[in-house]
Order: structure tokens, then sequence, then C-alpha cells
């Protein structure tokens, strides 16, 4: 295999196993709380905090696809030098 070949492969595959340990590392849902609540007031602020931490995650992820997207860069960059 040539070397650009190789470095590809190498950063799909890291890639690839990057998203995937993301993906199943995720804690599973918790379980329904006793008291649930009754008015629709109590039910805005409970959505509004489940979006707030959906939020937070996905920025999280954005970030780590920043930082994979930046190493492509690199390793396109190096396998051209070569």
């Amino acid at each position: 295999m040539t070397m650009k070949t190789f470095l590809s492969l190498a950063l799909s595959a890291v890639a690839l196993f990057a998203l995937a340990l993301n993906l199943h590392s995720q804690a599973p849902a918790a379980p329904q709380e006793a008291a649930a609540p009754k008015s629709p007031m109590q039910i805005l602020q409970a959505m509004k905090v489940k979006n707030a931490e959906l939020l937070e995650k996905q920025a999280q992820t954005l970030l780590k696809l920043d930082d994979l997207e930046k190493d492509s860069g690199q390793l396109k960059t190096f396998g051209k030098r070569t």
C-alpha cells in the first residue's frame, strides 16, 4: 500500500472507532421519577432542563468533530509531503 492510502485508512479507522466509543458510552436514560411533574409549568421546566443537557452534549460532540477534522487535515498535509 502507498503511504497516502495507509494514512487515509488509518485516519478513517481512528475516526470511526472514536465515534463508536462516543455513541456507546452514553449513559442509559434514568428511570422515571416517582413524582412526575404534574403542572404544565413543571413539565415545561423539565423539558427545558433536558434540552439544555442535550445541547451541551451536542456542543461537546461538535468540538470532538472539529478536532478530528483538524487532525485529518494535518494527516493529509503530511501525506502530501511524502
